[in-house]
Protein backbone atom coordinates (compact mmCIF):
# COMPACT_ATOMS: atom_id res chain seq x y z
CA UNK A 1 0.00 0.00 0.00
CA UNK A 2 1.42 3.38 -1.04
CA UNK A 3 -0.09 6.84 -0.65
CA UNK A 4 1.15 10.25 -1.77
CA UNK A 5 0.27 13.81 -0.82
CA UNK A 6 1.62 17.20 -1.85
CA UNK A 7 1.95 20.20 0.43
CA UNK A 8 2.52 23.89 -0.19
CA UNK A 9 4.89 26.08 1.76
CA UNK A 10 2.56 27.09 4.61
CA UNK A 11 2.42 26.11 8.28
CA UNK A 12 -1.33 25.55 7.90
CA UNK A 13 -0.46 22.46 5.83
CA UNK A 14 0.64 20.66 9.01
CA UNK A 15 -3.01 19.99 9.89
CA UNK A 16 -3.50 18.34 6.49
CA UNK A 17 -0.27 16.40 7.04
CA UNK A 18 -1.45 15.05 10.39
CA UNK A 19 -4.70 13.80 8.84
CA UNK A 20 -2.82 12.27 5.92
CA UNK A 21 -0.49 10.27 8.20
CA UNK A 22 -3.33 9.19 10.51
CA UNK A 23 -5.45 7.98 7.57
CA UNK A 24 -2.49 6.09 6.14
CA UNK A 25 -1.69 4.47 9.49
CA UNK A 26 -5.26 3.31 9.92
CA UNK A 27 -5.47 1.90 6.39
CA UNK A 28 -2.08 0.18 6.73
CA UNK A 29 -2.92 -1.21 10.19
CA UNK A 30 0.01 0.50 11.92
CA UNK A 31 0.33 0.25 15.68
CA UNK A 32 -0.05 3.37 17.82
CA UNK A 33 3.70 3.24 18.44
CA UNK A 34 4.47 3.26 14.71
CA UNK A 35 1.90 6.02 14.06
CA UNK A 36 3.54 8.17 16.76
CA UNK A 37 7.00 7.70 15.20
CA UNK A 38 5.64 8.35 11.70
CA UNK A 39 3.98 11.59 12.75
CA UNK A 40 7.09 12.87 14.55
CA UNK A 41 9.31 12.10 11.56
CA UNK A 42 7.07 13.51 8.85
CA UNK A 43 6.05 16.63 10.78
CA UNK A 44 9.68 17.44 11.60
CA UNK A 45 10.91 17.03 8.04
CA UNK A 46 8.01 18.84 6.36
CA UNK A 47 8.20 21.69 8.90
CA UNK A 48 11.92 22.07 8.14
CA UNK A 49 11.17 22.37 4.41
CA UNK A 50 8.41 24.93 5.02
CA UNK A 51 10.47 26.99 7.48
CA UNK A 52 13.96 26.75 5.98
CA UNK A 53 13.73 25.37 2.43
CA UNK A 54 13.31 28.72 0.74
CA UNK A 55 10.17 27.78 -1.20
CA UNK A 56 7.96 30.89 -1.47
CA UNK A 57 4.81 30.85 0.67
CA UNK A 58 1.88 29.14 -1.00
CA UNK A 59 3.94 27.35 -3.66
CA UNK A 60 4.27 23.57 -3.93
CA UNK A 61 7.06 22.66 -1.52
CA UNK A 62 7.04 18.99 -0.64
CA UNK A 63 5.67 15.58 -1.57
CA UNK A 64 5.29 12.81 1.00
CA UNK A 65 5.10 9.18 -0.11
CA UNK A 66 4.28 6.54 2.49
CA UNK A 67 4.16 2.80 2.09
CA UNK A 68 3.98 -0.18 4.38
CA UNK A 69 4.68 -3.71 3.26
CA UNK A 70 6.61 -6.75 4.38
CA UNK A 71 6.85 -5.38 7.93
CA UNK A 72 8.54 -2.15 6.88
CA UNK A 73 7.45 1.47 6.72
CA UNK A 74 8.92 3.52 3.89
CA UNK A 75 8.83 7.32 4.11
CA UNK A 76 9.97 9.41 1.15
CA UNK A 77 10.11 13.19 1.44
CA UNK A 78 10.82 15.02 -1.82
CA UNK A 79 11.07 18.80 -1.67
CA UNK A 80 11.78 21.72 -3.97
CA UNK A 81 13.80 23.58 -1.34
CA UNK A 82 17.42 24.61 -1.40
CA UNK A 83 19.85 21.72 -1.68
CA UNK A 84 20.29 20.25 1.78
CA UNK A 85 21.22 16.80 3.02
CA UNK A 86 20.05 16.56 6.65
CA UNK A 87 21.95 13.30 7.08
CA UNK A 88 25.25 15.20 6.91
CA UNK A 89 24.31 17.32 9.90
CA UNK A 90 26.33 16.29 12.92
CA UNK A 91 24.23 14.75 15.67
CA UNK A 92 23.86 17.02 18.71
CA UNK A 93 25.62 16.09 21.93
CA UNK A 94 22.58 15.01 23.93
CA UNK A 95 24.77 14.41 26.99
CA UNK A 96 25.17 18.16 27.46
CA UNK A 97 22.65 20.04 29.60
CA UNK A 98 19.98 21.67 27.40
CA UNK A 99 21.23 25.19 28.13
CA UNK A 100 24.70 24.27 26.79
CA UNK A 101 23.51 22.76 23.50
CA UNK A 102 23.41 24.83 20.32
CA UNK A 103 19.95 25.43 18.90
CA UNK A 104 18.86 23.14 16.07
CA UNK A 105 19.51 19.63 14.88
CA UNK A 106 17.55 17.75 17.51
CA UNK A 107 14.58 17.04 15.24
CA UNK A 108 16.69 15.49 12.49
CA UNK A 109 18.53 13.53 15.19
CA UNK A 110 15.18 12.09 16.38
CA UNK A 111 14.23 11.21 12.79
CA UNK A 112 17.46 9.23 12.42
CA UNK A 113 16.98 7.47 15.76
CA UNK A 114 13.36 6.55 14.97
CA UNK A 115 14.28 4.89 11.66
CA UNK A 116 16.49 1.97 10.71
CA UNK A 117 17.92 3.32 7.45
CA UNK A 118 18.14 6.70 5.76
CA UNK A 119 19.38 7.86 2.37
CA UNK A 120 19.50 11.19 0.60
CA UNK A 121 19.88 12.14 -3.02
CA UNK A 122 19.53 15.31 -5.05
CA UNK A 123 17.39 14.44 -8.06
CA UNK A 124 15.93 16.70 -10.76
CA UNK A 125 16.52 19.83 -8.68
CA UNK A 126 14.85 18.31 -5.61
CA UNK A 127 15.97 16.90 -2.29
CA UNK A 128 14.83 13.30 -1.85
CA UNK A 129 15.08 11.76 1.61
CA UNK A 130 14.09 8.12 2.07
CA UNK A 131 13.69 6.60 5.52
CA UNK A 132 12.92 3.00 6.43
CA UNK A 133 11.54 1.72 9.71
CA UNK A 134 10.75 -1.81 10.78
CA UNK A 135 7.14 -1.98 11.95
CA UNK A 136 6.53 -3.08 15.53
CA UNK A 137 3.21 -4.87 15.01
Amino acid sequence: MTVTADFVSARSELTKLEGFTADFAQSAGLSDKDLFALQIIVEELVTNVIDYGGVPAGEHAVRVDLSAEDGELLIRITDRGAEYNPLLREDPDVTLPAEQRPIGGLGVHFCKKLTDAQEYERRDGCNALTLRKKLSR
